[in-house]
């Protein structure tokens, strides 16, 4: 018998009710919905070249293997048979300690359809047993199954490369289409909740924004998305942390390649977001604002500040975790100060600093505008009025003391570069605005219904 990990090993594609909503939201106005087909098939094109996705169309391959030899020998079982297997497994798991609605596969199938699932499963007990001539009761394990499907599977031509199927499908059996929607249904079903969630947050932004895309009748062309293949490139080509790795190679390594990428809703998504903020904020209406108010842009787009801080925690009245009062922390701050003059900033940071993520950076804060929100008001504006190596005063805030230095700067960009920023940031809460104002309710088991917080598409 098959160990508790059967419980996810093979997985019928075709759920119960494909057309079950999901999710509804408001698109330009009105409610819509989010259906599983929707979601299944967003989640087949977004993940079947990832090892999970590959993983599904190998184990659909399988599952039609099985069930075409279990056919053709006479050796599917009946439904009893499924039954009685099922009570077998549960009983191993409450032995375990663990509820069949602990997999996710079981708990997102009807029980109809588990039962049809795990008749595969036995189908391919019987096989083994019959292809090594063992009795009906010797046990079958992991490496006997994974042993006849490595023979069956030569037996047959297999293709599951997506760039030498037709479109739509997700694997061919001699000849035999597994399409992709089944793969989706298969990857549907084995999500857990907040996998699932994340798609039907996905689906809702690219249905949004296409529909927007449509009610202004823009439209994408080939040199738009080869376009945004060169923008994508430079941005690799720049970044330090790629290592001189090439946009090419960092898509392959994940099994995607430049055609791929470009037939991706989610990529072809961007290009339509770039569209539609160039019409919502054409250049000359930027111009306008930045004119209108210029430090505000500065502050929001403007040159940057790299902040070294060393800081220490302290309360109005201390306790047993944080020891400092605030007079006792700017007084400590004070003799820092003397300290990193003889030994320098990021040596002492590193002692002396509590930000436990910028200790072994010396205190290193990164990159912030003016207007940065990621650290106290008081501490960006202080890094904006000082010279580069110069140490502050100690600087209090509501958690503690700071002393800052300004460790490098960028020059002020000109207005073109300006604007060109802006544009981008208009467009980025653009996006944002899309699952912020959609009204979005979940109707999926283990979520209930509920309002859903924007926590971002697939990139």
């Amino acid at each position: 018998m098959f160990a508790l990990t059967s419980l996810v090993m093979i997985c019928l594609a075709a759920p119960q009710d494909p057309n079950k909503v999901l999710a509804t939201y408001e698109l330009r106005g009105e409610r819509a919905t989010v259906t599983s087909t929707d979601v299944a098939l967003e989640m087949a094109f977004h993940l079947r070249r990832n090892d999970r996705g590959r993983q599904g169309c190998n184990m659909l391959v399988d599952y039609l293997i099985t069930r075409k030899e279990a056919k053709r020998l006479n050796l599917m079982p009946t439904r009893a048979d499924a039954q009685k297997f099922w009570k077998q497994l549960q009983d191993q798991l409450v032995k375990a300690g663990h509820k069949p609605e602990d997999y996710a596969a079981v708990r997102n199938t009807s029980e109809e359809q588990w039962l049809e699932d795990l008749s595969v499963q036995i189908a391919q007990e019987r096989l083994v047993r019959n292809e090594l001539g063992l009795a009906a009761n010797e046990s079958v394990g992991g490496d006997m199954l994974k042993l006849w499907l490595s023979e069956t599977r030569q037996r047959v031509s297999v293709e599951t490369d997506p760039d030498k199927l037709p479109v739509g499908t997700a694997a061919q059996v001699d000849g035999t289409p597994i399409a992709l929607i089944d793969l989706g249904f298969l990857l549907l079903r084995t999500s857990e909740d907040f996998e699932r969630d994340k798609f039907i947050r996905q689906v809702v932004y690219l249905q949004t924004i296409e529909s927007m895309a449509r009610a202004k009748a823009i439209t994408i062309s080939p040199s738009d998305l080869d376009r945004e293949v060169e923008s994508r490139r430079a941005q690799v080509k720049r970044d330090p942390r790629r290592g001189g790795v090439s946009y090419e190679q960092m898509l392959q390594s994940t099994g995607m390649t430049i055609e791929s990428i470009k037939a991706q809703r989610i990529f072809r998504s961007h290009v339509l977001l770039d569209k539609l903020t160039l019409l919502a904020f054409p250049k000359e209406k930027l111009a306008t604002e930045l004119k209108a108010d210029r430090q505000a842009v500065l502050d929001l787009v403007g040159p940057r500040r790299r902040i070294g801080a060393i800081f220490v925690r302290a309360l109005k009245t201390p306790n047993a975790i944080i020891k400092r009062s605030f007079e006792d922390a700017m007084s400590h701050l004070k003799k820092v100060r003397e300290r990193i003059a003889k030994d320098g900033f990021a040596a002492t940071a590193a002692i002396e600093t509590e930000l436990g993520s910028s200790k072994r950076d010396g205190g290193d804060l990164g990159w912030h505008r003016r207007g940065s929100k990621e650290l106290p008001a008081n501490i960006v504006q202080a890094a904006f009025e000082m010279k580069m190596t110069e140490v502050s005063m100690p600087l209090r805030t509501k958690d503690g003391c700071y002393v800052i230095t300004v460790l490098d700067r960028e020059p002020t960009p000109k207005d073109e570069e300006l604007l060109s920023r802006l544009q981008i940031v208009r467009g980025e809460q653009l996006s944002r605005d899309i699952l912020a104002n959609s009204k979005l309710e979940m109707k999926t088991q283990g979520t209930a219904k509920r309002d859903a917080k924007n926590r971002g598409v697939n990139k």
